[in-house]
């Protein structure tokens, strides 16, 4: 009987973790297959699209597509905007759900609802007013009017997991700091965001690779070529060179490589962030 279970709990195990692998090749084959043709001549790309050997390996195609796609002045556009947008909506987003933890009222209770229900709404629907406002404001074409629209589409999700993680934490931290004469700002700065790290690495990797490898918000508000992001660069080069497979899967290798290192990076703080909000209301 012992035996019998303990079979079943091992095909069970097996199953769970064959399914899993399943779903892990499903996500890595397009990103082997961008790699694996990255390094690749055109006319090998057909014959052996999933293989590659050391006779037919190059570095020629990450060297053009480095050249012809500008990618240092579009990737420090890419990280301006990147820069700006996480800085708004980390400290924005942390100070507002701080905000609404120490005041502990009602009506602060009401604007954290708020917030939340603003999750659902869609970016879409604001997207014309949005450009619109940013063409009032002189924002258009800007790196901080990009920033901007980013910390708007964010903030309501920064706010939610921010408040979270505050709202674990005793509220005996605070009060015991007030009681040797700290300000609320101080608190903050020196105890607060300290222990919400974690948090701070989920929201790095997570809205930060959107804002990484998002395309739509850019074609709207930049218009400048001297200004587009890597993405936006990334379409042009590539509607340019239809045909060109080699070419493109180098660029898009250029695009996606910051991010890759980025979450290589970051991926402790993401599984702690993960762990920690499993267990935390």
């Amino acid at each position: 009987m012992k035996w019998n279970q303990k079979s079943k709990r091992t095909l069970r195990i097996l199953i769970k973790n064959g399914f899993m692998m399943l779903i892990m090749i499903f996500y890595l084959l397009p990103f082997w297959y961008v790699v694996n043709n990255a390094f690749k001549e055109k006319s090998y790309i057909s014959l052996t699209p999933f293989t590659i050997t050391p006779e037919i390996f190059t570095l020629e195609n990450i060297h053009s597509a480095f050249e012809k796609m500008d990618y240092l002045s579009t990737f420090l556009n890419s990280f301006m905007v990147l820069i700006l947008s996480c800085s708004i909506f980390i400290i924005v987003g942390s100070m507002a759900a701080y905000g609404i933890y120490i005041a502990n009222h009602k009506g602060f209770q009401m604007l954290y609802v708020m917030f939340v229900s603003l999750i659902a709404f869609p970016f879409q629907a604001a997207m014309v007013p949005l450009v619109s406002l940013l063409r009032t404001l002189h924002l258009s074409d800007h790196f901080l009017g990009l920033a901007l629209i980013y910390s708007a589409m964010f903030m309501p999700f920064v706010v939610f997991l921010y408040s979270g993680f505050i709202r674990s934490l005793p509220r005996e931290l605070m009060e015991s700091a007030r009681i040797d004469g700290g300000s609320y700002f101080k608190i903050y700065v020196y105890i607060y965001m300290p222990l919400l790290k974690t948090v701070t690495g989920i929201i790095l990797v997570l809205r930060g690779v959107y804002v990484w490898n998002d395309l739509q918000v850019p074609l709207i508000v930049i218009n400048d070529s001297t200004k587009q992001t890597l993405q936006q660069r990334l379409y042009v080069f590539a509607q340019s060179r239809i045909g060109n497979f080699d070419l493109v899967f180098a660029g898009a290798l250029l695009v996606c490589l910051p991010m890759v290192m980025l979450f290589l990076l970051m991926q402790k703080s993401f599984i702690k962030g993960v762990m920690a909000g499993s267990v935390k209301g």
